[in-house]
């Protein structure tokens, strides 16, 4: 069972952070029969419960696809790379395909014409979000691949040991969300050497920000749960790091593609793999880099969208902040002149909701005593404990701090330098509090996940797959994470 998924009797449980009901509804109807065997998959998941922040597969489904994607990395000779290199293709698509929707001129597109945009949209999202649950699978599979390979060469208990599969299954080259912070700080360094004051920049400095933000803005917005970055957020980021004089410079080789050569030349020299070896590190660093490049097209594409989805707001006399927070038959309903919910069902949907997938058509919940019959349906045990094991994602030492426990984005806003932040996983938008962190606790991950892949750029420790961390870990506890051996304590329990 992968370090996302795990199990609970007869499903297959994996922490789902809380999503607007559009792209929630419009992922959990993308694994269907008829793309799943355009993608060449013979076993499809297509029955699903999302509920409280869990999602639930049966678990004849999701092991049998399991099975399925290891047999296929393991057996199959080029079928990691074909798959790779497909996955690539739709996601260079679908993030050219946002810069173009960025750019198009939306109060002057008929209902009809955005009706076409985003049918077209929607069947580019479905066709890569279907394969994405075979990251899972994947992640687990090189992981012990790799230290099966490596044990041969190191012993386990060797301090390098962790290390090196770490460096093996870095991203085989530079993602936005990497190349936005070593940008960032080298902009910092530059406006040093300039002696920009911060509270009254150059019109050079200025421009310098724009050009940053028109690349990377929409990182920030995520998965439609924030806003693109604005240009008080990158003043914010740039104020915190000012200080840091004599961090910069490791702060700017930390989050290169300098690092990241000279890390795999390390290791490599260190271990000298053999001819299969080298394969399967390879393989790694390729799905590694898929896997993050995939989620960045996924936010591109909806960033563009997100201009057609305001006008879509505008023209219904609807609050633009709450448009992601409907379905998409309500999106396609509101085009064709139909009214979206009323202010008393919005804060419904605001308050909880629950999605029921029955082959791939979904059914969007928001009343309570319906939730009430799923959750004594799906429920799941927590065994209270003050000890939490994980996987180290960034070695370090012993970290002590407050945790911040941020089941969505919106609750970042509460980390403060210092503190230990826990989720159920990051996505790009969490960066910003991922650099304000000592250290990073997450439920789920592999070693290609983003809080495993930005903790190492950002230097901060990581102690990811500890399941349930974020339902056993409460505000403000004390944590003491043990970055050495990925073991979590709560040593004091906050009132």
């Amino acid at each position: 069972m992968s370090n996302a998924v795990t199990k609970s009797g007869k499903w297959r449980i994996k922490p789902s952070g809380k999503l607007p009901i559009f792209l929630r509804f419009m992922i959990n109807s993308s694994f269907d029969h008829k793309i799943a065997n355009k993608v060449g998959f013979k076993n499809h998941i297509v029955n699903r419960v999302y509920l409280n922040h869990i999602m639930y597969w049966p678990a004849k489904e999701y092991d049998a696809f399991e099975q399925e994607i290891i047999g296929n990395a393991k057996n199959k000779s080029g079928w990691v790379e074909k798959y790779c290199q497909r996955e690539l293709k739709k996601s260079e698509f679908l993030y050219q395909f946002g810069l173009k929707l960025k750019k198009i001129n939306w109060s002057k597109k008929s209902n009809q014409e955005m009706e076409k945009i985003l049918i077209n949209l929607l069947q580019k999202y479905k066709e890569l979000v279907c394969p994405w649950y075979a990251q899972y699978p994947l992640d687990e599979f090189f992981e012990k691949t790799i230290e099966k390979y490596l044990a041969k060469k190191i012993s386990k208990v060797d301090s390098n040991f962790r290390k090196i599969v770490l460096i093996f299954t870095d991203p085989k080259e530079m993602t936005d969300v990497a190349e936005e912070r070593w940008k960032l700080m080298k902009m910092i360094k530059k406006f040093k050497k300039r002696k920009e004051k911060l509270n009254k920049l150059s019109d050079t400095a200025k421009q310098d920000i724009k050009k940053h933000l028109n690349k990377f803005s929409y990182i920030n917005r995520g998965l439609a749960t924030s806003k693109p970055y604005t240009f008080n957020d990158i003043m914010k980021r740039i104020k915190e790091i000012w200080n840091e004089k004599d961090k910069l410079e490791n702060l700017i080789y930390h989050s290169s593609p300098q690092k990241i050569i000279d890390d795999y030349k390390w290791a490599l020299n260190k271990i000298k793999p053999g001819k299969e070896f080298k394969k399967n590190i390879t393989q790694a660093r390729l799905h590694s880099y898929t896997r993050n490049r995939r989620v960045e097209a996924f936010f591109l594409a909806d960033y563009g969208a997100s201009f057609m989805y305001d006008e879509i707001a505008k023209r219904n006399n609807f609050n633009p902040d709450w448009i992601m927070e409907i379905s998409v038959p309500e999106m396609f309903a509101a085009l064709k002149g139909k009214r979206l919910p009323d202010q008393k069902e919005m804060r419904r949907r605001f308050k909880n909701y629950a999605m029921v997938v029955k082959d791939a058509n979904t059914k969007l919940i928001v009343d309570d005593l319906e939730i009430k019959k799923l959750e004594n349906k799906y429920y799941v045990k927590i065994e209270k404990k003050e000890k939490i094991k994980g996987n180290m994602a960034c070695l370090g030492g012993i970290i002590i701090g407050k945790a911040k426990v941020c089941l969505d984005k919106n609750a970042i806003s509460k980390i403060n330098k210092g503190d230990i932040l826990v989720v159920q996983f990051t996505t790009p938008d969490f960066v910003p509090a991922m650099e304000k962190a000592a250290a990073i606790v997450a439920d789920q991950g592999g070693l290609s996940s983003h809080a495993a892949i930005v903790s190492r750029e950002l230097n901060v420790p990581c102690v990811i797959a500890t399941k349930n961390g974020t339902r056993i870990i409460h505000d403000n506890d004390l944590l003491e994470v043990d970055a050495r051996n990925g073991i979590v304590k709560i040593l004091k329990r906050a009132k």
